[in-house]
């Protein structure tokens, strides 16, 4: 499809990837000194997950794990898009924004080539920041919303047209 923008023109070649045998210590280092938020973990070279800062502050730092005895396996996302360089930059995009995932390894063949973040997308089709939004007011609206009923407050026994269930029980809006 004419004016379509491939991946291998906007990814960032080359990876920065680590064993997922090793502990979170090291995966912190090596995020601090690429100055980079994210990382693909492999196996035998073969991408098996993402762990990126926020997983590192999430499931160790703030449950109290210790990091030298943590590996990247122990927390890494393995929730992974894999897409070929050659695939379609809005196809990718959209992928990654119904499934929640932030960088997408890329791949040519069998072998890990690059890779493609939310930045790279946004650097490239300035327009997807608008369907990204959309996609999270949408699922905003799909959140079910407690919804008020007319009836009989079962705390002062008074007819309202605004009852809410709260706590197991039916409340107007003046005993919730």
């Amino acid at each position: 499809m004419e004016g379509q923008v491939e991946l291998n023109e906007v990814m960032t070649e080359g990876v920065i990837a680590i064993e997922k045998d090793e502990n979170i210590v090291k995966a912190s280092k090596l995020l601090q000194d690429e100055e980079i938020r994210g990382l693909v973990v492999i196996d035998d070279e073969d991408a098996v997950g993402v762990i990126v800062c926020r997983d590192i502050v999430y499931q160790v730092v703030s449950e109290g794990e210790d990091p030298t005895k943590t590996t990247v396996a122990d927390v890494m996302s393995t929730d992974l898009i894999v897409a070929e360089e050659d695939e379609y930059l809005d196809d990718v995009a959209m992928a990654m924004s119904q499934n929640d995932v932030s960088r997408v390894p890329v791949v040519r063949g069998d072998m890990l080539v690059g890779i493609v973040t939310q930045s790279d997308i946004l650097r490239a089709w300035p327009g997807m920041a608008e369907i990204m939004s959309e996609d999270i007011e949408m699922e905003a609206e799909a959140t079910p919303r407690q919804r008020s009923q007319s009836g009989v407050c079962d705390e002062c026994d008074n007819y309202s047209e605004n009852i809410v269930e709260a706590e197991g029980r039916l409340l107007c809006e003046e005993c919730r």
